[in-house]
């Protein structure tokens, strides 16, 4: 990930920063003591005490001006320095929300650590300041991520069950300012969640780590990053090693499922192997559908089949014989989706879907000359009249196709031909279709 030109100023800049003090210093330094000898010991010990004194009595603004001799003259003092200076610029920040004050805080840090060492400790400090106070400012969204990121590839040890979850949340943050992509937010997870499952395969019952991956798990999901490709990556290896931990593999179902993922290896995978253990009428449809996308329709046919045998009762058969006629239907078996619609609703005479089916694979049906053909819509309308009564929720779609198939019906000229001139007359549909309906004409 390439660093911005901002990002480099404000690291040129405590660069800069640090030479230069290093140079006002060398008093102090060169002495061997923290605070130089003569003049410039009793100067700079006078100045400590000024800002300790200030800061103690929270006049941070007067604190600043002293500390900041104390920066310029002996650097080196102690550590202490800059741990004040830090809760010096955070309160100036937090009092006046100035940016130039989180650039100072950074370059607290960046002292202490070129004075004192620790860079590991240091970054990650570093990093939780940039992601605390850095709101949505491009540049310190950058840079906390880039830190924190080296820090993991460069020195995992350092990183515990808080800094896993701050690389995700740095991760997401960055992927939301269009600041990394997909594939790095996925690294940065795989990453966070190493480090935790590690320490959770030592301390399997440490709630500081069963926190951590929850947190993890729940930025990625709600993320934007996370995709179907994704969550292969992530879960088959594990399936892969847990095939039968249960709750393993509800858990990936579900989110493969939320995801709108059906269509991965892993999803069809898993439901298998539910089927497997558990012969129940849900998961045989479940697999007789997945089938149908695949464009399996044997397949999905033998899955629909043994779904019908495993449950004998009149609903669950009535549903399972309906899905079948739906897959006929799409496939442009209208007599075969016609014959299972039937037997669907004679089965559960409430099942408007099977009614619906029946309307689509008469509506277009060829059953002789262009009368015949559009005859086959008087019959349609009539199953689709049917369907809405008995399935309101049926009743839009419904309505919809009543509308264009009644633009279909014969016209009037086509009824005189055949001797036909009034409507309400009893007539039977010809063809595969043999139903009794009543003779409508075409509004002109």
């Amino acid at each position: 990930m390439k660093m911005n030109k901002r990002a480099s100023g404000i690291i040129t800049v405590v660069f800069l920063t640090t030479w230069t003090l290093t140079l006002s210093a060398q008093t102090g330094i060169e002495s061997g003591t923290p605070f130089g000898s003569g003049e410039d010991s009793i100067r700079c010990l006078d100045n400590t005490l000024r800002y300790t004194t200030c800061y103690e009595n929270r006049d941070f603004n007067m604190a600043l001006g002293f500390w900041r001799q104390v920066v310029t003259e002996c650097p080196a003092s102690s550590e202490d320095l800059y741990i004040k200076g830090e809760s010096i610029y955070n309160e100036l920040y937090r009092t006046t929300g100035e940016k130039a004050y989180i650039d100072s805080v950074i370059m607290v840090l960046s002292l202490r650590t070129f004075y004192f060492g620790n860079n590991p400790s240091s970054d990650l400090h570093m990093s939780t300041v940039l992601f605390e106070l850095g709101g949505n400012d491009t540049l310190y969204t950058e840079q906390c991520y880039i830190l924190i990121k080296e820090v993991v590839d460069s020195f995992p040890d350092y990183i515990d069950h808080s800094y896993s979850v701050l690389l995700m949340a740095a991760a997401e943050k960055s992927f939301s300012m269009s600041l990394i992509d997909t594939t790095e937010v996925l690294g940065a997870y795989l990453k966070a969640m190493r480090i935790v499952e590690t320490q959770l395969e030592t301390n399997p019952g440490d709630s500081r780590y069963i926190t951590a991956a929850n947190k993890i798990e729940s930025i990625f999901r709600s993320s934007g990053a996370m995709t179907c490709s994704s969550i292969e990556i992530i879960y088959t290896p594990k399936i892969d090693k847990n095939i039968r931990d249960a709750v393993l593999t509800d858990k990936v179902f579900r989110l493969l499922g939320e995801m709108g993922c059906t269509g991965s290896g892993l999803y069809y995978r898993i439901a298998s192997k539910m089927y497997a253990d558990n012969r129940s009428v849900e998961n045989a449809i479940r697999l007789a559908e997945l089938n149908l996308a695949r464009k399996n329709s044997d397949r999905a046919e033998w899955y629909f089949s043994e779904a019908y045998k495993i449950d004998t009762t009149r609903a669950v058969r009535s549903e399972v014989l309906t899905r079948i006629a739906a897959m006929e239907l799409a496939s442009g078996k209208r007599v075969e989706a016609r014959d299972h619609g039937e037997t669907a609703y004679e089965l559960n005479n409430k099942n408007g879907k099977a009614v619906f089916i029946i309307a689509e694979a008469y509506a277009g049906s060829n059953v002789g000359d262009a009368f015949d053909n559009h005859s086959a819509y008087w019959v349609a309308v009539d199953y689709l009249n049917t369907a809405r009564s008995i399935d309101p929720s049926l009743k839009e779609i419904a309505e919809e196709k009543i509308k264009a198939y009644s633009r279909l019906f014969p016209t009037r000229e086509e009824g005189y031909y055949r001797g036909m001139t009034d409507e309400g007359v009893v007539y039977r549909v010809g063809g595969w279709i043999g139903e009794i309906t009543k003779v409508r004409f075409r509004k002109e």
